[in-house]
């Protein structure tokens, strides 16, 4: 047998082809992400999560609009609560944000600011000696995705995100949060998205975790049916549609040194948040979406510098409403 065709037939490291390559990285991440799917749901209600909400979101959200757009994007939002109950004492909450985003086919990169405003009442209720833990709750926060092709198909998806909570000064409220992800067709319309990845911030490290499906055919229904987001579409038409969502609210600030329940602390809010919104587009390019919000029962946990946990308060649920514009130019 001729030298050279018997060293055509030797397998090497290096003469693996790059379709076996594609493969071979996409099912390594396939196992990576049900690994840690498994573990993130198993651990979500153990503590606070942080940036995982946002990033997950934000990472299906530039996956659902890629199809039709890309490019400069510009948000501003406001939103009001209700009191909620916190110990007997009354919550309430006024917020507002800011963003601007900028996406291509395999880039994308939004960066931001959330102000939270709070309103306490009845604080002798509070277990803080009748103090208000806080007042004002201020979050910077940036992301950047990066999506390609695997096989076939399917589309894989990595993105870091990072954020920077804070009560008076900035310093200390980081928050970042790595992922991984997966999107496939599944056929009927319908698309699985499965991904993970960990979220780490003073307090602790917490595995994140998405596993959704997504129907759209096109016509008036759409659906995106997981964790850590759910969204129900129906396009009454061109210019307005209506969308019931389920979401988590969550943030990590560092609390200012003349704080008067935990100086130089940290505190954790977490709750469910529901809402029904009326989509308008009056404009190309201009949206704007009116929503009723409820505010499941949810959590807020107060640290103290070194971490450790002085007190954790249930948060009762509570009604309220928003308002978003957005302009894509």
């Amino acid at each position: 047998m001729p030298r050279g065709k018997h060293q055509c037939k030797e397998p090497t490291f290096m003469s693996i082809s790059q379709d076996a390559w594609s493969w071979i990285v996409g099912l390594g991440l396939l196992a990576v992400t049900l690994i840690l799917v498994v573990v993130g749901e198993s651990m979500a209600a153990q503590g606070p999560v942080g940036e995982e909400e946002a990033a997950l979101s934000a990472m299906r959200r530039r996956d659902e609009r890629d199809a039709a757009s890309s490019g400069l994007g510009l948000e501003a939002a406001g939103s009001a609560m209700a009191p909620a109950d916190v110990s007997g004492a009354g919550m309430a909450v006024w917020r507002d944000e800011f963003k601007a985003s900028y996406d291509t086919k395999h880039f994308g990169f939004d960066a931001g600011y959330v102000g939270s405003h709070y309103q306490f009442t009845k604080t002798a209720n509070l277990p803080f000696a009748g103090r208000r833990p806080f007042e004002h709750l201020h979050r910077l926060e940036a992301g950047v995705t990066v999506r390609g092709d695997l096989w076939g198909n399917v589309t894989g998806v990595a993105g870091l995100r990072g954020s920077l909570g804070f009560e008076r000064d900035p310093g200390r409220g980081y928050e970042g949060t790595a992922l991984a992800g997966l999107a496939f067709p599944l056929g009927g319309s319908w698309t699985m998205t499965l991904g993970g990845g960990a979220s780490i911030n003073k307090v602790e490290i917490q595995p994140a975790a998405m596993l959704g499906f997504r129907y759209d055919a096109g016509g008036a229904f759409a659906a995106d049916l997981g964790f850590p987001r759910t969204e129900i579409t129906w396009r009454g038409g061109q210019w307005w549609s209506l969308r019931l969502t389920g979401s988590l609210d969550a943030g990590f600030y560092g609390l200012a040194s003349d704080n008067p329940v935990a100086p130089d602390g940290y505190v954790s809010m977490l709750s469910p948040q529901g809402g029904l919104w009326l989509d308008l587009r009056p404009l190309d390019g201009l949206s704007v979406s009116l929503g009723a919000l409820y505010s499941l029962p949810g959590t807020m946990s107060i640290y103290r510098g070194s971490g450790s946990r002085i007190k954790r308060l249930d948060v009762g649920g509570a009604p309220g409403g928003g308002l978003r514009l957005r302009y894509e130019f």
